[in-house]
């Protein structure tokens, strides 16, 4: 698989020309400010364009024919996903519902104040899960590389409001294992993505549509040794103003290897049903060399 470098692309001025769009004239007027945006980066980001080309011919019975217009409606429904993580915390909150399957699971750990890992990927608004999670009077903690998107979240509270979620670094010194120890102390609730590598980072290896995949091993690591319970946690848009939130029964496993199985399983059936919002745009065939 490619590696990431633990940045994500995106200016802060953008965001901040979104925001303004969102509060003063709506979602809709947004979205539309998107059909300007988004040619440009489909015409400029011919690697992401090529990454998810070679991602989608592994889907089986993918609509080879139609690969170009799915990769544009991909980079458009980023834009509009990204719209959505602001637009939640805002006037315009009411007009978003979100219908589950397996939320339950996640209610009577946290009515429980039982700690969890909830393992997650690139696929449709993990804000929008969160949303879900706060409402149910969850913490959330989000654990991640990229520093930009720390920033992006200090604009949003600044400009918006206080954000669904806290966030917990990767960093080289490791302090963030103490953050997350503390995290499980205080029964809170992780989220880790597990489907991009970070430059250096060890992997797993596990299937995806029958294909070998290096997924990074932390996520499955930390999920084995804290002895708490996982579940694969998914949110997809389905209309405008509606997700769908989906939760798997939380298990407990010390084996990272059994723990990736799975969510290579659940992977693998999200991106077959949502590959327009599948927005991992690094080949995830690609084995390192």
């Amino acid at each position: 698989m490619n590696k990431w470098s633990g940045r994500t692309k995106g200016f802060v001025l953008g965001y901040k020309i979104f925001i303004l769009f969102i509060k003063n004239f709506g979602v809709g007027a947004a979205y539309f400010l998107l059909h300007f945006v988004v040619p440009f980066y489909f015409i400029f980001l011919p690697k992401a364009r090529k990454n998810l080309a070679l991602t989608f011919k592994y889907i089986p019975n993918f609509n080879q024919a139609k690969i170009l217009s799915i990769v544009y409606m991909n980079f458009l429904n980023l834009g509009k996903s990204l719209i959505d993580n602001f637009a939640i915390l805002t006037k315009w909150s009411s007009k978003y519902t979100c219908s589950q399957d397996g939320g339950e699971y996640l209610v009577d750990l946290i009515t429980k104040s039982k700690p969890a890992i909830l393992i997650s990927g690139h696929i449709g608004s993990w804000n929008i899960a969160g949303e879900f999670l706060k409402e149910q009077d969850g913490i959330v903690n989000v654990v991640m590389f990229d520093g930009e998107a720390k920033r992006i979240k200090r604009l949003v509270e600044r400009d918006i409001g206080e954000s669904n979620y806290n966030i917990i670094v990767i960093k080289d010194d490791l302090s963030h294992l103490f953050k997350i120890k503390t995290a499980i102390d205080n029964k809170e609730l992780i989220c880790i993505h597990a489907d991009r590598n970070l430059e250096g980072a060890k992997t797993i290896d596990t299937k995806i549509f029958n294909k070998r995949v290096h997924l990074p091993l932390g996520p499955f690591a930390i999920a084995s040794k804290l002895n708490i319970p996982y579940s694969f946690v998914f949110s997809v848009k389905e209309s405008m103003y509606k997700y769908h939130f989906t939760a798997t029964n939380p298990k407990i496993s010390n084996d990272p290897q059994i723990i990736a199985n799975e969510f290579a399983e659940v992977l693998s059936e999200k991106l077959s049903n949502h590959p327009e919002q599948w927005f991992n745009y690094f080949n995830i065939f690609e084995l390192n060399k």
